[in-house]
Protein backbone atom coordinates (compact mmCIF):
# COMPACT_ATOMS: atom_id res chain seq x y z
CA UNK A 1 0.00 0.00 0.00
CA UNK A 2 2.84 2.37 0.75
CA UNK A 3 4.31 1.89 -2.74
CA UNK A 4 0.98 2.77 -4.42
CA UNK A 5 0.61 5.93 -2.38
CA UNK A 6 4.21 7.00 -3.13
CA UNK A 7 3.56 6.37 -6.83
CA UNK A 8 0.40 8.48 -6.73
CA UNK A 9 2.31 11.37 -5.13
CA UNK A 10 5.03 11.18 -7.77
CA UNK A 11 2.56 11.78 -10.65
CA UNK A 12 1.49 15.32 -9.64
CA UNK A 13 5.09 16.22 -8.79
CA UNK A 14 6.20 15.16 -12.29
CA UNK A 15 3.37 17.15 -13.89
CA UNK A 16 4.30 20.23 -11.88
CA UNK A 17 7.97 19.87 -12.86
CA UNK A 18 7.01 19.53 -16.53
CA UNK A 19 4.81 22.63 -16.33
CA UNK A 20 7.63 24.66 -14.77
CA UNK A 21 10.12 23.53 -17.41
CA UNK A 22 7.64 24.27 -20.24
CA UNK A 23 7.05 27.73 -18.77
CA UNK A 24 10.75 28.54 -19.19
CA UNK A 25 10.56 27.90 -22.94
CA UNK A 26 8.49 30.97 -23.88
CA UNK A 27 7.85 34.61 -23.22
CA UNK A 28 6.11 36.00 -20.17
CA UNK A 29 2.49 36.91 -20.71
CA UNK A 30 2.01 40.13 -22.65
CA UNK A 31 5.47 40.14 -24.26
CA UNK A 32 6.08 39.80 -28.00
CA UNK A 33 8.89 37.76 -29.52
CA UNK A 34 11.79 39.82 -30.87
CA UNK A 35 12.46 39.85 -34.62
CA UNK A 36 15.80 38.37 -35.79
CA UNK A 37 17.10 39.24 -39.28
CA UNK A 38 20.41 38.98 -41.11
CA UNK A 39 22.04 42.42 -41.33
CA UNK A 40 25.38 41.29 -42.81
CA UNK A 41 26.86 38.04 -44.11
CA UNK A 42 30.59 37.51 -44.73
CA UNK A 43 33.02 34.68 -45.30
CA UNK A 44 35.23 33.59 -42.43
CA UNK A 45 37.65 30.70 -42.72
CA UNK A 46 37.22 28.34 -45.67
CA UNK A 47 38.47 24.78 -45.51
CA UNK A 48 38.05 21.72 -47.68
CA UNK A 49 35.27 20.15 -45.58
CA UNK A 50 33.94 23.06 -43.55
CA UNK A 51 33.34 26.76 -44.09
CA UNK A 52 32.79 29.40 -41.43
CA UNK A 53 30.66 32.47 -42.08
CA UNK A 54 30.44 35.61 -39.97
CA UNK A 55 26.94 37.00 -39.63
CA UNK A 56 25.69 40.15 -37.99
CA UNK A 57 22.13 39.73 -36.78
CA UNK A 58 19.72 42.56 -36.10
CA UNK A 59 17.43 41.89 -33.15
CA UNK A 60 14.41 44.17 -32.80
CA UNK A 61 12.55 44.40 -29.51
CA UNK A 62 8.84 45.33 -29.79
CA UNK A 63 8.39 45.34 -25.99
CA UNK A 64 8.25 48.07 -23.36
CA UNK A 65 11.17 46.50 -21.44
CA UNK A 66 14.81 45.99 -22.38
CA UNK A 67 15.81 42.44 -23.38
CA UNK A 68 19.17 41.07 -22.26
CA UNK A 69 20.08 38.36 -24.77
CA UNK A 70 23.04 36.19 -23.82
CA UNK A 71 23.02 33.52 -26.51
CA UNK A 72 21.59 32.21 -29.74
CA UNK A 73 21.51 28.91 -31.65
CA UNK A 74 20.10 28.68 -35.17
CA UNK A 75 19.89 26.81 -38.45
CA UNK A 76 20.11 28.60 -41.78
CA UNK A 77 18.44 27.38 -44.97
CA UNK A 78 19.12 28.97 -48.34
CA UNK A 79 16.71 28.43 -51.23
CA UNK A 80 14.93 25.70 -49.28
CA UNK A 81 18.06 23.63 -48.58
CA UNK A 82 19.92 23.30 -45.25
CA UNK A 83 23.05 25.45 -45.46
CA UNK A 84 24.63 26.17 -42.07
CA UNK A 85 24.22 25.96 -38.31
CA UNK A 86 25.24 28.81 -36.07
CA UNK A 87 25.72 29.94 -32.49
CA UNK A 88 26.63 33.08 -30.63
CA UNK A 89 27.27 33.88 -26.98
CA UNK A 90 28.01 37.60 -27.01
CA UNK A 91 25.60 39.33 -24.64
CA UNK A 92 23.60 42.21 -26.05
CA UNK A 93 20.94 44.33 -24.40
CA UNK A 94 18.26 45.34 -26.88
CA UNK A 95 16.54 48.51 -25.68
CA UNK A 96 12.79 48.74 -25.36
CA UNK A 97 11.21 49.49 -28.73
CA UNK A 98 14.69 49.40 -30.24
CA UNK A 99 17.19 47.18 -31.96
CA UNK A 100 20.64 45.82 -31.38
CA UNK A 101 23.22 43.75 -33.24
CA UNK A 102 24.75 40.40 -32.36
CA UNK A 103 27.77 38.95 -34.17
CA UNK A 104 27.54 35.19 -34.65
CA UNK A 105 29.29 32.49 -36.61
CA UNK A 106 27.73 29.81 -38.78
CA UNK A 107 29.36 26.67 -40.13
CA UNK A 108 28.49 24.96 -43.40
CA UNK A 109 29.61 21.67 -44.88
CA UNK A 110 31.15 21.32 -48.33
CA UNK A 111 27.86 19.85 -49.62
CA UNK A 112 25.82 22.88 -48.55
CA UNK A 113 28.27 25.25 -50.21
CA UNK A 114 28.40 23.25 -53.46
CA UNK A 115 24.59 23.23 -53.74
CA UNK A 116 24.48 27.02 -53.57
CA UNK A 117 27.47 27.44 -55.89
CA UNK A 118 25.73 25.18 -58.44
CA UNK A 119 22.71 27.45 -58.29
CA UNK A 120 24.89 30.50 -59.05
CA UNK A 121 26.55 29.04 -62.14
CA UNK A 122 23.46 27.15 -63.42
CA UNK A 123 21.79 29.77 -65.63
CA UNK A 124 23.67 33.07 -66.02
CA UNK A 125 20.46 34.91 -67.02
CA UNK A 126 18.33 33.63 -64.12
CA UNK A 127 19.72 35.24 -60.94
CA UNK A 128 16.72 35.89 -58.70
CA UNK A 129 18.84 36.00 -55.55
CA UNK A 130 18.58 33.92 -52.42
CA UNK A 131 15.67 33.07 -50.18
CA UNK A 132 16.64 32.29 -46.62
CA UNK A 133 15.03 30.86 -43.55
CA UNK A 134 16.65 31.20 -40.14
CA UNK A 135 15.11 29.37 -37.21
CA UNK A 136 16.37 28.84 -33.71
CA UNK A 137 16.24 30.08 -30.15
CA UNK A 138 17.39 33.17 -28.30
CA UNK A 139 18.57 32.79 -24.73
CA UNK A 140 17.37 35.57 -22.43
CA UNK A 141 18.94 36.27 -19.05
CA UNK A 142 17.50 33.98 -16.40
CA UNK A 143 17.45 30.86 -18.57
CA UNK A 144 14.40 31.75 -20.67
CA UNK A 145 14.53 30.52 -24.28
CA UNK A 146 12.56 32.23 -27.05
CA UNK A 147 12.06 30.44 -30.38
CA UNK A 148 12.17 32.39 -33.65
CA UNK A 149 11.62 31.61 -37.31
CA UNK A 150 12.39 34.24 -39.95
CA UNK A 151 12.25 34.19 -43.75
CA UNK A 152 13.73 36.76 -46.11
CA UNK A 153 15.42 37.35 -49.44
CA UNK A 154 18.78 38.65 -50.58
CA UNK A 155 19.84 39.81 -54.04
CA UNK A 156 23.27 38.85 -55.38
CA UNK A 157 24.79 41.87 -53.61
CA UNK A 158 23.62 40.28 -50.32
CA UNK A 159 21.58 43.27 -49.24
CA UNK A 160 18.22 42.28 -47.84
CA UNK A 161 15.43 42.74 -50.37
CA UNK A 162 12.47 42.19 -48.02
Amino acid sequence: MLNISAGLMRGPALLLSAAIIAGCAGLPSGMEAPSVTIADFGAGSVGMFEQQFNLRLRIQNPNAEDLRIDGIAFELEINGAPFAKGVGNQAVTVPRYGSGFMPVEAVSSLGGLLKQFGRLVGDPFDKPGFRYRMKGTLSIGGGMRIPFDRRGEFGLGLTEAK
